[in-house]
């Protein structure tokens, strides 16, 4: 997100942790099933667009303007966002790249704009990596319109039909020293996220999250990790989440960062090694040939379980598309390294990019 017009206290540590209990408390008591994850996109942001829309819809009262306002202190606005007209092109134009968006009641019930808003924005946002939704740091839509199947897997979607928290709750959650709060919690946020350093795993997650030729919910899930990685390292709670990367992702994110801290630390592809050199395997054109035995316990150390095996890792991989398995030998196949025959993993070379 970009740093506001104007100069701003700095906010110490303690008073971040104060502020965020008063002002983000009340919201994961309100929200409990989706505050979390909504925060964890948040903190993503801060350091990177989060890769989709956050579609919130539910019956009218329910919380959803409550919960729409909330997020714009969070991302910096204390002043919700009015648009012209319920339009695709008003939306377009109030974009900003780099900068939250937050549209609040864009889907009522009794619009008839076809395709629905959802769908539209949704659309919008995957369709043109030029459209200015598509370079905004967080899209975030209110409505009372059902969000289709479609979107619901492709999106952050939310769905609120009545207040669960006790009325004093949402009292507080509104109240004038709340909003301040929760603004004070996001310039500590843009002061500090930047200078969180990802360990190598969280780093890949966060290159899946941003990858634009792979699933949204796969770049969904991933940016929530890195959101929560995020927050842990700000001793933050955000409370539960409801999704998370699958185990294939978690292990190919353990893969990138295993190749980059080899490689990092003099290993080798090719080349002619001389004794005592750690030899991963070597290169092509093509493909990369990986020693399993080599990498194995480093991902292992990556992803923090010491009972990973080899076949888990490359199935992972044959999953992802990444491991091309031989009909007769399976997913490893022999080939010569430095002069030896011995079986590797054929993948591709992407896993280097």
């Amino acid at each position: 997100m970009l740093s506001p017009a104007v100069d701003v206290e700095p906010v110490s540590t303690a008073q971040a942790r104060a502020a965020w209990g008063t002002g983000v408390a009340p919201l994961l008591e309100a929200f409990p099933d989706h505050a979390g994850d909504i925060l964890r996109a948040i903190a993503f942001a801060h350091r990177a667009p989060f890769p989709v829309p956050v579609f919130i819809t539910g019956r009218p009262g329910a919380g959803k303007t409550t919960l729409a306002r909330a997020i714009g202190e969070l991302t910096g606005r204390s002043v919700p966002l009015e648009l012209p007209q319920r339009s695709l092109a008003s939306i377009r134009k109030a974009a900003t790249p780099g900068e939250p968006l937050v549209l609040d009641d864009i889907a009522p019930a009794h619009s008839r704009a076809r395709p629905a808003m959802f769908t539209q924005i949704q659309a919008e946002v995957y369709a043109s990596r030029n459209s200015p939704l598509n370079a905004a740091s967080l899209v975030v839509a209110t409505g009372e319109q059902k969000i289709d199947e479609l979107s619901l897997q492709r999106t952050l979607a939310t769905r609120i039909n009545r207040r669960r928290a006790p009325r004093e709750i949402y009292a507080q959650l509104q109240s004038p020293a709340a909003a301040a709060a929760r603004l004070s919690v996001h310039t500590y946020l843009q002061a500090q996220i930047p200078r969180v350093t990802l360990r190598s795993a969280d780093s890949a997650a966060t290159r899946l999250a941003l990858g634009v030729d792979i699933e949204h919910e796969r770049r969904r899930d991933a940016a929530l990790h890195v959101g929560g990685v995020i927050l842990r390292a700000l001793d933050l709670d955000a409370g539960t989440n409801r999704h998370r990367m699958p185990r294939e992702d978690q292990i190919l994110v353990g893969v990138y960062a295993a190749l980059q801290y080899a490689l990092d630390n003099g290993a080798l592809l090719g080349g002619r090694p001389t004794a005592g050199d750690w030899v991963l395997g070597r290169r092509d054109e093509d493909y990369l040939y990986l020693i399993p035995g080599e990498i194995l316990p480093i991902v292992r150390a990556e992803i923090d379980d010491d009972t990973l095996t080899s076949n888990a890792v490359a199935a992972a991989l044959e999953d992802r598309g990444l491991l091309y398995p031989s009909r007769r030998q399976g997913r490893s196949i022999p080939r010569s390294i430095n002069g030896t025959l011995t079986r590797v993993w054929r993948l591709s070379p992407a896993l280097l990019v």
